[in-house]
């Protein structure tokens, strides 16, 4: 489904950010990538979605969506692809989100951009989606400010929102870092259904080895714009080839000697 071959970035006048990376992804598959802040975790994901930040310009290699290069796409290509067939979700989705205006008439809008339906079936279909992601009253959350909802409630929302045209690739940016740890357990949890139930390709960035361990099925770990370690959850964390993603799993808690990953 997705194939990055031997990818290069570099921002203008600085050394390359991400250098010979590669990833093969099959539908339906879940994989983390973890690494320390500044280690081209995001900008990995920002590249897949053509959205690149402050002049960062891919130098080599390719991006391969469902057979098709995405480093060819115009921007009028960019504009169909993301939201439907690619979608993203932020660390703070609420962040995302227009503070001055109802989550509904947002949420109505990005559904009508994307579709020719109408208003009141857009509607209806994001309360719908809301209600998928265990909202308890979609209505009322459509009718309400995003200050009036709590982080979770936001994240979920994005969530909501991102998988509304069913995408074939999710990209995940730290989704759970910013919430509780009982919030965390109920996105973990809302994206494993996504996966599911529609067969979505989940990359996710993380520092959560813990989080990492549950979901994926495949682990890259990175430093430094370059992969270290990088194959089946199982392997990397119970053989790792690198002596930074020992220092990594060290570093994860134990309780009572079992390590929480």
């Amino acid at each position: 489904m997705l194939e990055i071959r031997d990818l290069t970035i570099q921002y203008e006048g600085q050394p390359p950010v991400l250098e010979h990376f590669n990833l093969s992804m099959k539908k339906g598959e879940i994989i983390s990538i973890a690494g320390e802040s500044g280690s081209g975790k995001t900008t990995v994901i920002r590249a897949i979605l053509g959205a690149l930040a402050g002049g960062g310009k891919i130098t080599e290699g390719e991006i391969l969506f469902l057979g098709e290069s995405l480093t060819e796409k115009s921007p009028k290509e960019w504009r169909t692809l993301r939201g439907t067939k690619i979608s993203m979700i932020f660390q703070d989705c609420g962040g995302t989100l227009n503070p001055i205006r109802k989550i509904g008439s947002q949420y109505v809008e990005y559904i009508c951009t994307h579709s020719r339906a109408s208003k009141q079936e857009a509607w209806n279909r994001a309360v719908q989606m809301l209600k998928k992601m265990h909202l308890p009253d979609g209505e009322a959350v459509m009718k309400s400010y995003p200050h009036q909802l709590s982080g979770g409630m936001r994240q979920r929302v994005g969530i909501a929102m991102a998988m509304t045209f069913q995408p074939r690739l999710l990209l995940a940016d730290e989704p759970t870092s910013a919430l509780d740890v009982t919030t965390q357990a109920r996105i973990v949890r809302q994206m494993m259904e996504l996966r599911r139930d529609y067969q979505t390709g989940i990359i996710m960035v993380t520092h959560n080895l813990g989080v990492a361990a549950y979901m994926a099925d495949k682990l890259l770990i990175m430093q430094n714009g370059k992969v270290l370690d990088q194959g089946s959850t199982e392997e990397v964390l119970h053989n790792p080839k690198s002596d930074y993603t020992r220092k990594l799993l060290a570093a994860v808690p134990e309780m009572e000697g079992a390590r929480f990953v």
